[in-house]
């Protein structure tokens, strides 16, 4: 059973902070989110929200209940209980169907009914900013810009280190293009344990709710699923993004709507928007390891073909070393081609665009590669001939 305590907030300096006391199989850790001391007001403590929504998949994944001493709104409540964990349970056997327990509250909160989104500078993001500012829909232009810290940059004091240095690049561009910026750290991942990739749309709307007395739309960056790729089983190479078209509304309530901004776009969609706006040119980073885009790992190799294939790519000199990527060329082919191989279909859209580039003797290097790929897919996950497949691939 997970027993969530009431939320109470405490204010040290210039921080205030919403924690909670939380229980897991008779362990007792406190799980807290911090932020700017003007930002205080808007911490909700008046409900068990964002600490069942950080609970859920855990709970799903490890066969457990949920108790909340503090209610849970109206809306929100009847949506998971009702309908998505019911949704999710039902397409993974493997999968527990939590029972949660909670008094119920339809007394509306306070909101200062501001947009927000979460920014890492990446496409997702650039895409959401692009696309959701200076519109005619005056009550859904973002206002706030968010950086969280609840599981992307990993877990421990390496996790807090990278946060803060992530954090200036986001923070440079709010002031720079007149965003409110809203600092949110937590210690959430190191107390509910999980894997990110699978977690991530529960621990970040954790950081949403937490606040939810300040937003009243938040545009969640969709990760690039386009609306034949929507599935709610459980695949190891699945993220839980691709079901955000179904979770985001459920997990919405009367004053807070969640959107999956860029929904159903793919990445070179989004990329065809981003290349116009004039920001990323100065402040796009993909880059998942370090600090400025290292332009070799995956994101990198993604992000330079796809601005090279729409013929953007000497506008983004100041944040990839252009030269490079011109000059290893063939090597930034071959990438692509083994990417296909696993099935990556942003590779394949990208593919026309180069495909009077791609020779035969890139072709034929990338066969070992496809060999492995064959083979491996033919072999259980985590067996250990399995992992050797997996480092030769990575070699």
């Amino acid at each position: 059973m997970i027993k969530i305590e009431k939320p109470q907030v405490r204010t040290d300096g210039a921080t205030a902070t919403l924690f909670a006391f939380v229980t897991i199989d008779s362990v007792r850790k406190e799980v807290w989110f911090k932020v700017d001391k003007k930002y205080e007001e808007y911490l909700c403590y008046e409900r068990g929200d964002a600490f069942v929504i950080a609970a859920l998949n855990f709970a799903m994944r490890n066969h457990h209940d949920i108790v909340s001493e503090a209610p849970l709104s109206e809306d929100l409540y009847y949506n998971i209980d009702k309908y998505l964990l019911d949704a999710i349970a039902q397409y993974n056997k493997d999968f527990y169907r939590p029972q949660i327990t909670a008094d119920v509250s339809s007394e509306s909160l306070p909101c200062a009914g501001a947009v927000g989104t979460g920014i890492s500078c990446g496409v997702d993001s650039m895409h959401a900013l692009a696309s959701q500012t200076a519109m005619k829909f005056r009550k859904h232009n973002i206002t706030h810009l968010t950086f969280n810290n609840v599981g992307s940059h990993g877990e421990g004091e390496k996790a807090e280190n990278l946060y803060h240095i992530r954090l200036e690049r986001p923070k440079r561009f709010a002031e720079k293009y007149g965003f409110e910026f809203v600092t949110c750290n937590s210690n959430l991942q190191n107390v509910v344990e999980q894997n990110h990739f699978k977690s991530h749309t529960y621990s970040s709307m954790f950081a949403v709710y937490c606040l939810q007395k300040l937003y009243s739309v938040y545009y969640y960056a969709s990760g690039g699923y386009r609306y034949n790729e929507f599935r709610l089983d459980d695949k190891a190479t699945i993220c839980c993004g691709s079901y955000d078209m179904l979770s985001l509304p459920l997990l919405s309530t009367h004053s807070l709507r969640l959107y999956s901004e860029g929904e159903g776009m793919s990445r070179m969609t989004k990329l065809k928007s981003v290349i116009k706006y004039v920001p990323s040119y100065e402040y796009l980073n993909v880059c998942l390891k370090e600090e400025h885009n290292c332009g070799k790992r995956e994101k990198c190799v993604r992000t330079l073909l796809g601005i090279d294939a729409l013929g953007a790519l000497d506008k983004y000199s100041a944040v990839f070393d252009i030269n490079y990527y011109r000059e290893h060329k063939k090597w930034y082919l071959i990438q692509m081609l083994k990417r296909m191989s696993d099935g990556k279909h942003d590779y394949f859209e990208m593919y026309p665009y180069f495909k009077n580039e791609v020779t035969l003797c890139m072709r034929i290097q990338v066969m070992p590669y496809k060999i492995v790929n064959f083979f491996r897919r033919l072999i259980p996950r985590n067996s250990r001939l399995f992992n050797i497949l997996k480092s030769i691939k990575e070699m």
